[in-house]
């Protein structure tokens, strides 16, 4: 029952946030044609029908420019007209992989710099961790990535190209050829990773200090376990739970620092198109899909957050 009401409680949001996207959306668009909000609200049922059913997200015209005219090139990437649910299949996965990436880079390198922190106080390897964590908070992911792009990439950089990072428009997909994708994709991996990786590191930090003074820690070491098993068997699971709900929170802020990456790397995920489809006349359809994607990653991001507390916290269970 618990889980039931759990996924009911999940698939109302995905259902509630995509109805509200539709009728801004469709009313922000046609308030000069003078289209009624009853009209529009009525007939959302039956949008989310072709939508969640028949998978019928409408259709695009498409968005053409003029690169010698119009100020939006190249950061309004250019698609063609056609049905959405095309453009989802193919522009999703590609978000996917970013998102899955940045996630576990993310987060096993700042659960792995936590401990270390946590467990090398004053150490100078400490100092520097904590250094680098305060400027890559500090620094925003778009400058980072122009940064890396224009002075060190394999194929855009005016300074020196390194022919091992991953360039502009270098995107190949994965079932094509496993070894370009790779190539194309590990730099931007890292980038979407490391504000992620920044915060696990210091909640990783702070929990794991405040748990090794407890008493069963000491009980463990008294007992003679060494003090790597002290850390991984008793200190660290402790941790767990309070990462996993700090990851989950920080999806949506991760897709935002996709988006970013995916225009600056000519990425071809559908985030890459939303300065397209938000211009006037706004790209309906698109708009609408990428509010249901978002809304998707974000509530099974939370749904997973949610299993591992679950799963590591005994406390989380007898609440519930």
């Amino acid at each position: 029952m618990r889980v039931a009401r759990r996924a009911g409680v999940l698939i109302a949001t995905v259902l509630a946030a995509a109805a509200f996207g539709h009728v801004f959306f469709t009313v922000t668009a046609t308030e000069r044609e003078g289209t009624p909000l009853t009209t529009t609200i009525t007939g959302t049922p039956a949008w989310m029908v072709d939508v969640f059913i028949h998978q019928n997200f409408g259709e695009t015209t498409g968005r053409r420019y003029n690169q010698h005219r119009d100020p939006c090139v190249p950061l309004c990437p250019q698609y063609g007209p056609g049905p959405v649910a095309q453009m989802v299949r193919e522009r999703v996965p590609v978000d996917l992989s970013l998102l899955l990436g940045a996630l576990l880079i993310g987060t096993a390198v700042g659960v792995a710099g936590g401990r270390f922190c946590a467990t090398h106080d004053g150490r100078r390897r400490t100092r520097v961790l904590h250094t680098a964590t305060a400027l890559q908070l500090s620094s925003p992911v778009l400058l980072q990535s122009l940064l890396v792009l224009f002075y060190f990439s394999s194929n855009a950089s005016e300074f020196i190209r390194l022919p091992f990072l991953s360039g502009q428009g270098q995107y190949v997909p994965f079932s094509e050829d496993p070894l370009l994708f790779l190539r194309a994709m590990w730099l931007p991996w890292l980038l979407a990773a490391a504000p992620l990786a920044a915060f696990t590191l210091r909640l990783t930090e702070v929990h794991m200090r405040e748990d090794l003074q407890e008493d069963f820690i000491r009980t463990a070491r008294a007992k003679g376990l060494s003090e790597r098993q002290v850390v991984n068997r008793h200190a660290l699971p402790i941790a767990g739970p309070a990462i996993a709900a700090m990851t989950g929170v920080n999806v949506s802020t991760l897709l935002i620092n996709i988006a970013i990456i995916e225009y600056a790397y000519n990425i071809p995920g559908l985030f890459r198109v939303i300065n397209s489809a938000v211009r006037s006349p706004a790209d309906i359809p698109v708009l609408e899909a990428l509010v249901i994607e978002g809304v998707v990653l974000v509530v099974l991001a939370n749904a997973l957050a949610d299993a591992v507390q679950y799963r590591l916290d005994p406390r989380v269970r007898m609440s519930r």
